[in-house]
């Protein structure tokens, strides 16, 4: 397998990103190293999307 990018056009929704999110978080030891950049744009695309109450509920999770 090659490490070639591969582009992927989807535009998620902002419960799409919460979700991801939150499933991120939950299972933060469990992502592989190699979705790691994809997990931090996630990340921080989701911020535009939520209220702080919303990012800091899934953060105390």
């Amino acid at each position: 397998m090659n490490n070639e990018a591969f582009c992927l056009s989807y535009n998620f929704t902002c419960e799409e990103l919460k979700a991801l999110a939150a499933i991120a978080r939950e299972n933060q030891d469990k992502i592989p190293k190699s979705l790691y950049n994809f997990s931090k744009e996630v990340q921080n695309k989701v911020y535009s999307c939520m209220s702080i109450d919303e990012v800091e509920k899934i953060y105390r999770t």
